[in-house]
């Protein structure tokens, strides 16, 4: 039998082309190399026969080693900066350190250029954003932009307990990692692919490198799709007065949802007026910032901590970055509907919620996948909130991986979800769903509906439709949400029809 198998092999084999070159065969595929690093694909030789053949790919570098097409390569523009490239786009970064695309060349001329990516911050570029950037996201169609508080970027810092921070947080990742059932589809699994800068710390147990890391992971692609970003700070570096605009336009959201600053009416002809710091400031008998009136309302600080180097606009001597208004509007409207003492919140971002609602007593856990655990815990932890990661006694705040939702016996006062759930596979997002309604008697969501492509499998899920095939569910209010056009807030009582 065995000899048959080898006869058969070298048969199959004869047919490869003469010049097949299985080491260029996978740089040049790097979605073949991938499949066949996680054991789910067949050797590079088999791939080519059974597949690439007919697909038409490609198998051997050119002659002088590279693996561009020569007449494709003609088409990168003369001042193409791969670096630059690189940093303005996380996700084609971790990418390309995961192995789904061998460098920033082959991505820009096979799918970057057509999606109008750019690749460098000329000064063109950055006039262009200068006019444009945010139009689209603005509350209202301001006729122009005035002056604007500055832009702050905080600088990396580590407390005392760094250290010990990063070793219970290496500790928790091999434990998620030895219980970890696998992966859950959706764009995620791909987002976290990359990061080997991460991966190396973890996988040597070095407190001190993933230190290093976690103190910057604000400006850096660690965070890329949940906050920040060394994408966003390379931008924001370049047009600071845009960027401190847009950040404002959401700080003037949060002033009219709360009331301490009128809503404009397009039919009273107030929705075309500049956009100006004015705005935000009012003269009465004395002065009164918005910051201090938002706090006031709302009963809280909106003070974002200098953990993990955050950049935003500067305001009573911190950098307020964009999420803190967000997080912090979600962290009031939850203590309007409750009170909730025990809390579970299904993908916690990088924990900025947690870090308002837990500020108090209530009980509070975040489940998500082990990759943002990671900046979970250190950010929590490092905000003095008592906190307990994967493997260890629970605290007063846990911070767990996904799979934990099954545990039996789980009960909480509410489920709160914000932009998850419809990046999550079919499968992934009707299981949560499922669950919230075994668990808690109330589910909080703020999630798009746009149905946009999720990877290129699927397309994204709507809440609404998953509660509806899942049942038992009662909707008790839906309205757009105040800090982000596009988005929906819906409040709804679980285990009722």
């Amino acid at each position: 039998m065995r000899r048959f198998i080898d006869v058969a092999r070298f048969k199959r084999h004869k047919d490869l082309p003469k010049d097949f070159d299985s080491e260029a065969y996978l740089r040049i595929n790097p979605d073949v190399a991938l499949s066949i690093r996680e054991g789910e694909g067949l050797s590079a030789e088999e791939h080519y026969l059974r597949h690439g053949r007919q697909e038409g790919r490609k198998y051997a570098a050119n002659a002088d080693g590279s693996i561009i097409d020569p007449d494709l390569l003609a088409l990168l523009p003369h001042d193409f900066d791969a670096a630059a490239y690189l940093e303005l786009h996380g996700d084609i970064e971790e990418a390309i350190a995961a192995g789904y695309c061998p460098s920033a060349e082959v991505h820009y001329l096979n799918v970057g250029r057509h999606e109008g990516r750019i690749y460098k911050l000329s000064a063109d570029i950055v006039a262009d954003m200068s006019s444009r950037l945010g139009r689209e996201l603005f509350r209202y169609p301001y006729r122009a932009v005035g002056a604007m508080p500055a832009f702050r970027f905080e600088a990396p810092s580590r407390g005392e307990a760094d250290l010990a921070i990063c070793s219970r947080i290496i500790a928790a990742w091999h434990v998620s990692a030895a219980s970890n059932p696998g992966k859950t589809g959706g764009m995620w699994d791909q987002l976290t692919a990359g990061h080997t800068r991460l991966k190396t710390a973890l996988a040597r147990r070095d407190p001190e490198r993933l230190s290093d890391l976690l103190a910057n992971m604000f400006q850096e692609h660690l965070v890329h799709g949940l906050a920040m970003g060394r994408s966003t700070a390379a931008r924001a570096r370049a047009v600071p007065d845009r960027h401190a605009a847009m950040w404002c336009d959401r700080l003037l959201r949060f002033g009219e949802a709360v009331g301490v600053r009128p809503v404009r009416s397009p039919e009273q002809g107030g929705t075309d007026a500049p956009l100006e710091w004015q705005d935000f400031e009012r003269q009465d008998f004395e002065r009164q910032d918005i910051v201090s009136e938002l706090e006031a309302a709302i009963g809280f600080e909106l003070a974002f901590p200098p953990i993990g180097a955050p950049f935003g606009v500067s305001l009573k001597g911190s950098a307020f970055p964009e999420q803190s208004f967000m997080h912090a509007y979600a962290a009031w409207r939850i203590q309007a509907l409750g009170p909730f003492e025990r809390v579970a919140e299904i993908g916690g971002g990088f924990g900025g919620l947690c870090a308002y609602l837990a500020r108090g007593t209530c009980a509070y856990t975040i489940y998500d996948l082990p990759y943002t655990n990671i900046l979970q815990g250190y950010f929590l932890l490092r905000c003095g909130l008592p906190v307990s990661l994967s493997g260890e006694a629970p605290n007063r705040v846990q911070v767990l991986p996904w799979w934990e939702i099954n545990t039996p016996g789980l009960r909480f006062d509410v489920v709160l979800n914000q932009d998850s759930i419809p990046e999550m596979s079919p499968a992934a997002g009707r299981a949560y769903i499922d669950r919230i309604k075994e668990i808690a008697p109330a589910f909080y969501s703020v999630n798009q509906e746009a149905s946009a492509l999720n990877t290129q499998t699927g397309r994204q899920l709507r809440v609404p439709e998953l509660i509806r095939d899942a049942g038992g569910y009662r909707r008790l209010s839906r309205n757009l949400f105040w800090l982000r056009d596009g988005y929906v807030e819906e409040f709804y009582r679980c285990g009722e029809g």
